[in-house]
């Protein structure tokens, strides 16, 4: 018998959710606690019990219950005192987070650096957490603990379907996003799929709505807000395990008006931003997660340090670029409204000149006609002349008309000669006037020999 190939889309995903019991190969201890969460009297005691069964995940809780995440008055030595100070919620995100941070958890088909997920996770977490503290935030622990669990679709997708996992990373060249990438491939993406692990396992509602970037619910102010400080967490974050990268401009473009949301200034993004490796590293070592040694996270963090320099770099020489070419485009818009005006002008000035050596002859014909030819040779000099400079200035105006025409607009921006017409129409006139005396002097010299 020829096994049929499973059918892989979103209803197919979305209905193994709902039915499969241990979707990520949980531990027994984190299934317990699951089901004992969903019971309507559930309390610290019944909790206790279970985690005291698991001492590595006992040891975990008692340490992050001391970190400098959750640390308040005094040291916690016991079970009972951690679930006290982190709270029945806290304590199973806890639980439900560190039991997800096991390397084996994904396939080494899926093609990715575990040590790189878990370090944007981590990373992701503790900016979340940063934040929410800069915000003054009660439950900045709510926060961490979202950041945590809102790519746990990833596992999902890493565990169970490996190998068509690989062909979303292959689609870098035609998506510009992970998320995008996984919708082609399976018909949902990884922040949907936490979404509904999280209200599958019956977690608390604020996180339930808040984890996946899911739209949010609008009737729930705490909720949106929460969304706006994951939504800049992972802004701060660029995932170096899947290789989708979004371009640092509209990165920053985008970190900056989350911000301005959040009302949070770029001093308290900067102290954000210098405590995370830091942060991240101490999370790591609590939840006993792999994510390399310091030296290789500062080799890493300097990679994304020269990345973005030579970005900005360039950044910088297009900017350089586009001010020279506005520039350009500047002096030669204002060139061509130089010219248009001046062309204008000139127009009008042959336009004058033409009606007065129209005025003239038809004067002249009146008076031939009526028989008035004394008049006409006596004004004759006189209207002669006044048809010689309007005819000159015609010349002079298309003189300029050419000069105008075949000027460098760039040259003609910046220069003051297409305003003063009046000037050089003036001056090519007397230039014409001599020329024209010299003529006749020379003609006159010419017939007297």
């Amino acid at each position: 018998m020829v096994l049929k190939p499973r059918e892989i889309n979103r209803q197919s995903i979305i209905a193994q959710i709902q039915k499969e019991e241990n979707l990520l190969s949980l531990p027994q201890t984190l299934a317990e606690i699951l089901k004992e969460v969903e019971k309507k009297d559930v309390s610290a005691e019944s909790l206790c019990k279970i985690i005291k069964n698991d001492p590595a995940l006992t040891s975990r809780i008692l340490k992050m219950s001391n970190s400098t995440f959750y640390q308040r008055f005094s040291r916690t030595t016991t079970v009972q005192q951690a679930v006290s100070v982190l709270g029945i919620t806290t304590v199973v995100c806890l639980a439900l987070s560190s039991s997800v941070f096991r390397p084996e958890i994904i396939a080494k088909e899926a093609g990715i650096s575990t040590t790189d997920f878990y370090t944007y996770i981590l990373s992701v977490a503790t900016a979340c957490e940063r934040i929410a503290k800069e915000l003054s935030l009660k439950a900045s622990e709510e926060a961490f603990i979202i950041g945590l669990l809102n790519d746990i679709g990833l596992l999902f997708f890493l565990h169970h379907y490996p190998e068509e996992f690989k062909k979303v990373l292959s689609k870098k060249s035609d998506c510009k996003t992970l998320a995008e990438a996984e919708r082609i491939v399976f018909g949902i993406d990884h922040y949907e799929i936490s979404s509904l692990l999280v209200h599958r396992w019956k977690l608390p509602e604020t996180i339930a709505d808040s984890v996946g970037l899911q739209p949010s619910n609008k009737t729930n102010p705490h909720v949106v807000k929460l969304q706006y400080i994951l939504n800049l967490a992972m802004l701060m974050n660029e995932d170096r395990f899947s290789g989708f990268e979004s371009p640092l401009e509209e990165r920053l473009g985008e970190i900056s008006r989350v911000s301005a949301i959040l009302t949070l200034t770029k001093s308290q993004l900067d102290n954000i931003s210098a405590k995370l490796m830091s942060g991240t590293i101490e999370i790591a070592e609590h939840f006993g997660v792999d994510i390399g040694s310091v030296e290789e996270l500062l080799i890493k963090a300097n990679q994304e340090i020269w990345k973005a320099y030579l970005t900005i770099e360039h950044l910088f020489k297009v900017r350089q670029e586009l001010s020279q070419e506005v520039l350009k485009q500047e002096h030669e818009r204002g060139a061509l409204e130089s010219k248009n005006s001046s062309m204008a002008t000139l127009f009008h000035y042959v336009n004058n000149s033409s009606m007065v050596i129209y005025g003239r002859s038809q004067m002249m014909r009146v008076n031939h006609k009526s028989g008035k030819k004394e008049k006409v040779l006596e004004n004759l000099e006189r209207d002669l002349d006044v048809i010689d400079k309007s005819i000159q200035k015609i010349v002079a105006v298309l003189e300029e008309v050419k000069e105008i025409t075949t000027a460098d607009q760039v040259k003609l921006a910046g220069s003051t000669d297409a305003i003063n017409l009046d000037e050089k129409l003036t001056e090519r006139m007397s230039k014409m006037s001599r020329d024209q005396k010299w003529f006749d002097e020379a003609a006159t010299e010419k017939i007297t020999v």
